[in-house]
């Protein structure tokens, strides 16, 4: 398992959903970033990636979700 997934669930002593819910790519974009910038101090930019790409991501705007489910998100 990813060493930021293992971290973060031991943390929150199990309570913890691997998922975001976002309504466009602006958004999904804003959110990773802040991920990068909370880990990147404790964690390589492979382990972020890993822990990034293992996230499942539903969009809450029909309209964007091509968008959203096609964005690749690369650090």
């Amino acid at each position: 398992m990813n060493t930021i997934l293992d971290k973060v669930i031991e943390q929150r002593n199990g309570h913890y959903c691997h998922v975001l819910e976002v309504s466009d790519v602006w958004e999904l974009e804003s959110i990773l970033e802040q991920i990068v910038d909370m880990f990147s101090n404790e964690f390589s930019n492979e382990e972020i990636q890993e822990f990034i790409d293992t996230l499942t991501i539903y969009c809450l705007d029909e309209t964007q979700e091509s968008e959203v489910y096609n964005y690749q998100f690369k650090i």
